[in-house]
């Protein structure tokens, strides 16, 4: 019988109180130094939608997958999205849902609230949370913050997973923009009490709608993932940049695939084999 206790640290508190001040500076209008100017927009610029598929391995294991979103505008200041994902990998099959609902200001930031449930045969992943993004000219400031219930139903090397399944889970990130149509994201992630390290590019084409895209990280008990893909979006012509302030916020199937199929795999490597005398 697992016992369900939450643990609670620095970092997704933190976070809370970043939300906090974020939504205030939001709602007051007030200009912030070194925020990019812009008219007002709507929170989401019309329906629109992006479809990824991706190839590559977590903790040693082959993985390969699909991730789709559709955003609508709900009026002026607010937006909704709906994410999907289908993923293979460990020798299971991993579905995924997930929603937004947020207020967002494309020349400031974005606030609101996020859900993603994930199955398969190894583990259920449920997060509920809050998220935020500032936007600076060419750097977006963003995180993740709430709560985890993570049931794993195989052995893990990873303390906790064996006798608890409710945690706090944070992503936070910085996503770069050295040109309109690149991004690289450096992120931080805690799962499970355990410390992970993400980075994140992608690039859109010259292919209307087209970019390819890398993922990897590394983390506690040699967990390791590395991730490439190609992402599709529709919902017109504009930079990769305006796609991420103007359209669809992340998949937050997709950003967070790695850490909980890890987080139902063995991570240590395998005994070494002893050879007859």
């Amino acid at each position: 019988m697992k016992h369900i206790h939450i643990h609670l640290r620095p970092l997704p508190l933190l976070a809370a109180l970043a939300v906090a001040s974020l939504t205030q500076q939001l709602h007051a209008g007030a200009p912030v130094p070194g925020i990019a100017a812009a008219a007002a927009e709507p929170a989401v610029s019309g329906i629109n939608g992006k479809l990824d598929a991706d190839y590559g391995a977590i903790n040693r294991s082959s993985t390969r997958g699909v991730a789709g979103t559709i955003s609508v505008p709900l009026g002026q200041r607010f937006g909704a999205q709906f994410d999907g994902l289908y993923q293979h990998g460990f020798s299971t099959n991993i579905f995924g849902v997930g929603t937004h609902l947020f207020t967002r200001d494309p020349g400031k930031g974005l606030l609101g609230l996020a859900f993603s449930g994930m199955t398969s045969q190894k583990f259920t992943d449920v997060i509920v949370g809050m998220e935020g993004e500032y936007y600076f000219k060419k750097v977006t400031l963003g995180l993740v913050a709430g709560y985890d219930n993570y049931n794993s139903r195989v052995p893990t090397t990873f303390p906790g997973l064996a006798t608890h399944q409710s945690f706090a889970a944070a992503r936070v990130y910085a996503a770069i923009y050295p040109m309109d149509n690149l991004m690289v994201r450096l992120e931080y992630q805690n799962r499970f009490n355990h410390n992970f390290y993400v980075a994140h590019v992608e690039w859109q084409t010259p292919i209307n709608g087209v970019a390819l895209y890398a993922d990897a990280g590394v983390g506690e008990h040699s967990y390791a993932h590395l991730i490439g893909g190609v992402r599709i979006y529709f919902g017109g012509s504009k930079p990769l940049k305006d796609r991420h302030r103007k359209d669809d916020p992340s998949n937050v199937n997709s950003t967070f695939i790695g850490t909980n199929s890890g987080g139902s795999t063995d991570t240590a490597a395998p005994a070494p084999v002893k050879l007859p005398d």
